[in-house]
């Protein structure tokens, strides 16, 4: 199978048309025809993710987090950033980056996570105008329970070892009505308010966030904690697409969060 054969098959489970304009997803770094045999999801281009790719035999690196953006201008061993990138190519390594099209596709990360916590029925809070099916977050019912109940769920689920978790909202409250979003959701708040839910799950929320909410619980959960989650349980799906032509897809063992907990 080639890189440009990956792509299309990437392409079917999170259309490129899905990103946003902001955004850089795709082949990054690499050959179109060069033979891929092994893939390294991964959540970010990191030092240790290039090292285990050479020494799980991966000639293909599949991140969520675009490494290159526009605040990326040169790529050479200037800085860390660039040297990284650079040793990707020099590593004869393909780079392909899926992010906001992999949130926003029918099965893709705001859908894991959704199933995640037990909301069934979901749909977008954000859809896509020529597609309603597809978009970004997520909102839908789940079991009656407290919020304290669902904010179990979500550490069994997302963050069985660390701290940083924080709610806004009522503990005994009863939820029903749930919002997800991966990544930083907060300007999906006035969306999952709109939608009717109880409360809204998501990351890298502020200060001010709960103000916004206006009386709607919210549960902020470490960015890398979710994603790394729903990227391990999504790239099972890469792998069962790939596999009929002999790729095999490996998920990184390093942990690219950045944030360490007290």
């Amino acid at each position: 199978m080639l890189v440009g054969e990956v792509l299309a098959a990437l392409d079917h489970l999170a259309p490129v048309s899905l990103a946003e304009d902001w955004d850089n997803v795709g082949l990054l770094v690499g050959r179109h025809n060069n033979a891929v045999r092994r893939v390294l999801v991964a959540l970010d281009l990191r030092a240790e993710v290039l090292s285990e790719a050479a020494e799980r035999g991966a000639d293909t690196i599949l991140v969520h987090h675009p490494p290159i953006f526009p605040s990326l201008t040169a790529v050479t061993d200037d800085a860390p950033a660039s040297e990284l990138v650079l040793r990707v190519a020099e590593s004869r390594i393909a780079l392909i980056a899926a992010h906001t099209n992999l949130d926003s596709a029918t099965d893709g990360l705001n859908d894991v996570m959704a199933d995640a916590l037990g909301v069934v029925g979901a749909h977008p809070l954000a859809p896509v105008p020529s597609d309603p099916a597809v978009g970004l977050g997520r909102v839908g019912n789940a079991p009656p329970a407290t919020l304290a109940g669902l904010i179990a769920r979500a550490v069994e689920t997302f963050a069985p070892c660390r701290t940083g978790l924080a709610y806004v909202g009522d503990l005994d409250a009863r939820v029903e009505r749930v919002a997800v979003c991966t990544g930083s959701g907060a300007s999906l708040i006035g969306a999952a308010r709109g939608a009717g839910a109880d409360v809204y799950v998501t990351g890298d929320l502020k200060y001010h966030d709960a103000d916004r909410a206006g009386g709607m619980a919210l549960v902020s959960i470490p960015h890398a904690a979710v994603e790394r989650h729903v990227m391990r349980v999504w790239s099972r799906r890469l792998g069962h697409a790939l596999a009929p032509n002999g790729v095999e897809v490996v998920f990184a063992d390093a942990d690219t969060d950045p944030w360490m907990q007290l």
